[in-house]
């Protein structure tokens, strides 16, 4: 069951606060006497997707499992990028995800439509953004408490042709997720350190249930950047108003921060 992996990478942040409290070494976002510290983090994602959606309204649902080379092959655009604010204790986090896909094959269960030849674009936004307060703070490790929202947007576009005429259909849904979180920092050494995320969300306001989970390795290339690798994974169930989104993408993340 997925909701296990969410449960490890949970307990893998708690862990990473209490272990080896010793040998204290400078943050990786800044020491615990810095007032300010920002971090930037665009990213790839190296992310296949599961799941069940309706690209129309009240439209049958279709079954999706796609690796990632499927995904790559219907990609046009696709941008990740993550940033983390301090002040003090006081801190901001935000993460933003843009998808755009086009698939051309046969497109059956269209409103008044039983099949069709033509393509799909399918755009999914999401972003989320969360308050909080840096609760354990030392020179080797630190734990976060986060509360905020997550905003999702889906647009579906089919471009038919049908008995030799061009036909266009289009459809758009949104909505908003309460989210709590925690973020959990660890450092081993001067370079290297790890980072662990988890936000979990929805309770039937927006989506049944949501939930993402990052946990990364850190190496640090100089004072300033330092290159990220790790793994992340996002699960949302959305059913309203003949609608359904329920998808779970997975897979390696590589990004490069910068941080001041």
């Amino acid at each position: 069951m997925r909701y296990e992996h969410l449960a490890a990478l949970l307990l893998a942040a708690l862990l990473h606060t209490q272990v080896n409290a010793q040998q204290p070494e400078p943050l990786h976002d800044s020491p615990p006497s810095s007032r300010y510290a920002v971090q930037i983090t665009p990213y790839a994602w190296i992310t296949g997707l599961s799941g069940e959606s309706s690209p129309f309204k009240r439209a049958p649902s279709l079954d999706i499992e796609k690796s990632f080379s499927d995904v790559w092959h219907s990609l046009r655009a696709a941008a990740f990028l993550n940033t983390w604010l301090r002040r003090d204790r006081y801190v901001l986090n935000s993460d933003l995800l843009y998808v755009n896909t086009r698939e051309s094959e046969v497109v059956g269960g269209l409103p008044l439509v039983s099949a069709a030849e033509g393509t799909m674009d399918t755009r999914l936004f999401m972003g989320t953004l969360q308050g909080g307060y840096r609760f354990y703070d030392s020179e080797q490790a630190s734990l976060d408490a986060l509360a905020g929202f997550s905003f999702w947007d889906i647009r579906s576009r089919a471009h038919l042709r049908i008995a030799g005429r061009s036909r266009h259909h289009q459809e758009s849904f949104n909505w908003v997720d309460p989210m709590v979180g925690l973020r959990a920092f660890y450092r081993f050494n001067p370079e290297l350190s790890t980072q662990a995320q988890i936000h979990v969300g929805g309770f039937n306001v927006g989506s049944r249930l949501s939930y993402q989970a990052t946990l990364t390795l850190n190496y640090d290339l100089s004072e300033n950047f330092s290159l990220t690798a790790g793994y992340k994974m996002l699960d949302v169930n959305y059913r309203r108003s003949g609608q359904v989104f329920d998808a779970h993408l997975s897979g390696p993340v590589l990004g490069l921060s910068w941080r001041y």
